[in-house]
């Protein structure tokens, strides 16, 4: 085994101390890791390139983030989600087991589609193809197994259903499933999705959120519920 491996693996194992990230950004050239204090990564997640994770974020055991990743403030990630590729999270999004976010895919165009055959046999290259990056606004809720595809952005607020593949844009606070995903349905009708996307409440600050929690426990019936963008503190 060499050297890599086992400095990848323990830290890997020990769930990315605070301790490991100067070691591992010093010692592996293509890897930048900007992880918040606070986060919370557990045993077994694998980090690899440049990796940024926001405060109070948490990732469950398993998750592999290999790319430019950036994971959004309070985002969770349950086990065994893997981000490959440029991919952006926003804040407060909770992302179920299993879910993949595959920024880049494998060429077709050449008589092998297979990465190793390149590299190790032809002593080669087969870069890889995309769409453009992942953009996964805040507010978002990802089902368990749902796929999604190189080139999409999801709104803020927006549900992905449970093994959806998504291979086009998502609107914000729009309900999708299926495959390929398509709309079928709203969070909110157009008023308090209007007053929401003003608001950006994922933008506020943890003090602000507690001192508003009678807005956050109620049920948004209309857009009266939902208060101005500029009314109250702005921290």
């Amino acid at each position: 085994m060499s050297l890599d491996t086992i400095i990848e693996r323990s830290a890997s194992a020990l769930g990315y101390p605070s301790a490991t990230h100067g070691l591992l950004n010093q010692y592996f050239d293509s890897t930048e890791l900007e992880i918040a204090s606070s986060a919370r990564i557990s045993i077994g997640c694998l980090l690899r390139r440049r990796v940024d994770i926001g405060p109070y974020a948490r990732l469950s055991r398993g998750c592999i983030l290999d790319g430019d990743v950036s994971i959004g403030r309070r985002t969770n990630l349950e086990p065994d989600c893997d981000l490959v590729g440029e991919v952006e999270i926003g804040n407060f999004c909770a992302i179920a087991r299993e879910s993949t976010f595959q920024q880049t895919n494998h060429r077709i165009d050449r008589p092998s589609m297979q990465i190793r055959l390149y590299e190790e046999v032809l002593d080669s290259e087969l870069p890889p193809t995309a769409d453009g990056p992942i953009s996964v606004g805040s507010d978002v809720w990802v089902g368990t197994g749902a796929t999604i595809l190189s080139g999409v952005t999801i709104g803020d607020g927006a549900v992905v259903g449970a093994g959806a593949v998504v291979t086009k844009d998502v609107e914000p606070y729009a309900i999708v499933g299926g495959v390929p995903a398509e709309r079928i349905g709203w969070r909110f009708p157009p008023e308090i999705r209007s007053r929401l996307l003003e608001l950006e409440w994922w933008e506020w600050s943890d003090r602000r959120i507690r001192e508003n929690r009678a807005f956050f426990e109620r049920s948004l019936g209309g857009s009266e519920d939902v208060p101005l963008a500029r009314s109250g503190p702005t921290n």
